[in-house]
């Protein structure tokens, strides 16, 4: 079983879907969570839950765009809590399928910015307080492409390439460290994804939240030495 008994976490996309429930599965032995999410009514509903499992919870509700903002997240976790142990990068989005002709400029800033940029400004502010865990486990949300072309994915394929190899760098540079991190490719899911880019799944063929949640689980617990993988859920 996990111990996070005196751990502090961060969980972004907190308000719904995987990054709910990966906070409140660790809100059942962390100490602190903090929320990071753009609906406060949803964070809420997610902090009420985690309440249930007597952890203390902090809900921010931050665009991550606001790229800025996120140093000063940084800050306030430093001078309330000194350390970041578990960190889960669950924000992201994806606009459309599209042609790369067609792709909105406004759209393919936002897709860069979300999935991209906030995890490197993010992982750049929190990097000290990584620094200061005993064991620090890092897990993002992203996509295996193994092909290199797949039409209409032109803004978003790019995007997590390049996320893919930012984190794998940055686990590279701290291998000898207390630092773990990891890249998390989910199956199907019933969400906001699923309807942009297959509208016409069958629900049946998608995968219970909590088994995908279950999968990420391991990637966390600090007598993992795996890191600067990218971990499939099949």
């Amino acid at each position: 079983m996990i111990e996070l008994k005196n751990n502090i976490c961060v969980v972004t996309g907190a308000s719904s879907n995987i990054g709910r429930n990966i906070a409140l599965k660790l809100s059942k032995s962390a100490k602190h969570i903090y929320l990071i999410g753009r609906n406060v009514k949803s964070l809420e509903e997610t902090n009420d839950l985690i309440q249930e499992n007597s952890c203390e919870a902090t809900i921010v509700p931050l665009d991550l765009n606001n790229h800025d903002l996120i140093d000063e997240l940084g800050l306030s976790i430093y001078k309330r809590h000194k350390k970041i142990d578990i960190f889960v990068s669950c924000a992201g989005t994806i606009k459309h399928l599209s042609p790369v002709t067609s792709i909105k400029p406004e759209d393919f800033n936002d897709v860069i910015g979300l999935n991209l940029i906030s995890n490197f400004r993010l992982i750049r502010s929190f990097h000290p307080l990584f620094m200061n865990a005993e064991h620090a486990r890092c897990l993002v949300i992203s996509k295996n492409i193994s092909e290199l072309g797949n039409q209409y994915w032109g803004s978003y394929n790019s995007v997590r390439i390049a996320l893919n190899n930012l984190i794998k760098t940055y686990a590279n540079e701290n291998k000898n460290s207390n630092i773990k991190i990891n890249l998390f490719e989910p199956p199907l899911i019933n969400s906001n994804f699923l309807n942009i880019t297959a509208p016409g799944e069958n629900l049946f063929n998608l995968v219970n939240l909590d088994d995908v949640t279950n999968k990420m689980m391991p990637y966390l617990e600090k007598d993992t030495s795996v890191s600067g993988n990218i971990i499939t859920y099949s």
